[in-house]
C-alpha cells in the first residue's frame, strides 16, 4: 500500500462528521466546560496560592472537554441535513424522470 493510500485511509478513519445542530451542541458544551474549569482552577489556585494547582485543574478540564467534544457521539448526528431537490436552469425542480428530457412547460426564472 502506498503512502498516499495509507494517509487517505487514516484521514477517512479520523474524519468525524457531525450535523449543524451537533456543531452548536459541541460548541456550547466546550464553552461551559472550559469556563467552569477555568473558574474552579482560578478559585482553588487563588485560595491555596498555588499556580501548579491552577494549571493542573485547568488541564484536567481541558482534557475532559476534549473527551466530551471530540468523539462523534450519536447526539451530534441526530439532525441530518435534508438537502433540497436540485433546480433546473429556470428554477424548476428537476426530478429523476425530467432530468433526461424537457417537460414541455418552462416557468420563468425565480427572483433571488
Amino acid at each position: 500500500m502506498s503512502l498516499t493510500a495509507q494517509l487517505d485511509a487514516l484521514r477517512d478513519s479520523l474524519e468525524c462528521k457531525i450535523d449543524f445542530v451537533g456543531q452548536d451542541l459541541v460548541e456550547r458544551r466546550a464553552r461551559v466546560i472550559l469556563w467552569a474549569s477555568a473558574a474552579v482552577a482560578f478559585v482553588l489556585g487563588f485560595a491555596l496560592q498555588n499556580l501548579k494547582i491552577t494549571f493542573a485543574i485547568f488541564t484536567l478540564g481541558f482534557l475532559g472537554c476534549l473527551a466530551v467534544t471530540l468523539p462523534p457521539l450519536p447526539a451530534y448526528n441526530a439532525h441530518p441535513v435534508k438537502w433540497l431537490d436540485p433546480l433546473g436552469e429556470y428554477g424548476e425542480v428537476k426530478s429523476a424522470v425530467a432530468a433526461g428530457g424537457s417537460s414541455g412547460a418552462i416557468e420563468g426564472k425565480k427572483g433571488r
